[in-house]
């Protein structure tokens, strides 16, 4: 389901730029999250795992294409090293958050409706990058 997506996303990205196409994958998400928390139906559920398998597929290939136009090419192997490590991070962070919350509240829709706060959060960051500031950071560390 991915790699239908990850051939759309590139035509967006190439229409409105990555960056612009990793925040509307981020914004699918958020609305994933926010759609999980009301959710009543078992149909619902399989509609967002749909939806998740076709952003996933897109925000992968936009995220790697934006990525590496920001760092030196010489240091790629470094620099996607970096780029996996924190990957792995991500992937104990969002299932930590909502154990806790799930946890503290007794909610499991609240646990669901939690990863909204790290959406909002990558896509503030995101919004903070420079793009030609890190392409030009990059040129200049490949010289």
């Amino acid at each position: 389901m991915g790699f239908p997506a990850a051939l759309l996303f590139g035509k967006i990205g190439e229409r409105l730029g990555a960056k612009a196409g990793i925040q509307i994958c981020i914004a699918v998400y958020l609305g994933v999250s926010v759609w999980g928390y009301f959710m009543t139906r078992p149909a619902e559920f399989y509609a967002l795992a749909v939806i998740v398998g076709l952003v996933q597929g897109g925000v992968q290939a936009l995220s790697r294409s934006f990525y590496a136009r920001l760092i030196p090419p010489d240091k790629a192997a470094e620099f996607f090293g970096f780029y996996n490590v924190l990957g792995k991070f991500a992937a104990v962070i969002g299932p930590s958050l909502m154990g806790w919350v799930g946890l503290l509240t007794g909610n499991a829709r609240y646990s669901i409706l939690s990863l909204s706060v790290l959406f909002i959060g990558g896509s503030a960051l995101l919004l903070k990058v420079d793009e030609t500031q890190g392409e030009r950071a990059a040129r200049e560390l490949e010289g």
